[in-house]
């Protein structure tokens, strides 16, 4: 795989928010093209903010989903200033300014799969909570009341805060010669892809965090694998009936209440496909 280039064309996206969220509709500052409509099917539930964009796109709403070529992206704050840019070919960045909110974004695709292989590259992180592979899973037929019933997990490669702190460990395993320790959380009534509600998070750690510069790979299956054999199931990966997103699966910089300005830039590709 081709190293890392810089973004050269920029647009940015005029998209709704969702409702309950503080900004309005947003006019675009130069668009370059005509955005097209999402494409018809799957996604059309989620239509007020998910689009389809054939050029390198900046986005910078509280809330937004959509493909730039072929990659799904999710970007989400509760708050702040951060933006996320992202070319066809899945070179993508984030940047954001310190203050207290958190921010998750960057690009994959529109549901899981157990069997994929993620393919990246970062050339640079300034200091990011998490730079991680990132999904999530949902199941509407099981009570709400149980957290399995969704599921928000991590394969980690870079962070800057400890997720096993106050978490249930689980085990650990190698995979693809990295070794990895698992560990699950309970989070209590936060945001998620099905509005407030309670939910367990899934992690996995590398004993050491991936080097910058360097191409990576992660092996989706090994994760699954030493989930579920702790007993911590992922319900459904590619379920479209949650109420804000669908169950997408990307290359994800997440920070939370940043101190300072930053930036962390890099590539995505499906690695199967090479």
């Amino acid at each position: 795989m081709s190293n890392y280039s810089p973004i050269k064309t920029m647009a940015v996206l005029a998209i709704f928010s969702l409702a309950g969220c503080t900004e309005g509709p947003q006019t675009p500052e130069a668009t370059g093209y005509e955005a097209q409509a999402a494409a018809p099917g799957a996604l059309d539930k989620f239509e007020a903010y998910t689009q389809r964009f054939p050029e390198t796109t900046v986005i910078t709403q509280s809330h937004a989903t959509g493909h730039v070529g072929d990659f799904f992206f999710t970007h989400w704050k509760d708050g702040g200033s951060a933006s996320l840019t992202l070319s066809p070919e899945g070179e993508f960045s984030v940047s954001w300014e310190g203050g207290g909110y958190n921010y998750v974004g960057g690009p994959g695709w529109h549901y899981g799969d157990e069997d994929r292989m993620i393919g990246y590259r970062f050339d640079e992180d300034s200091g990011a909570s998490y730079i991680t592979l990132y999904g999530w899973g949902y199941d509407e037929t099981m009570p709400t009341s149980d957290p399995a019933h969704l599921v928000e997990y991590y394969v980690l490669q870079r962070w800057t805060y400890d997720p096993s702190q106050n978490a249930e460990y689980g085990t650990t395993f190698v995979s693809n010669g990295i070794e990895y320790s698992t560990y699950r959380s309970v989070r209590d009534d936060k945001p998620s892809i099905n509005g407030p509600s309670t939910f367990y998070q899934y992690w996995s750690k590398p004993a050491e965090q991936r080097p910058l510069g360097e191409d990576h790979e992660i092996i989706f299956a090994d994760h699954v694998k030493a989930w579920a054999e702790t007993g911590w199931i992922i319900p459904d990966m590619n379920n479209l009936n949650a109420s804000d997103d669908p169950t997408y699966l990307v290359m994800a910089v997440e920070v939370f209440n940043p101190a300072d300005d930053g930036t962390a830039s890099g590539r995505v590709w499906d690695a199967a496909a090479q």
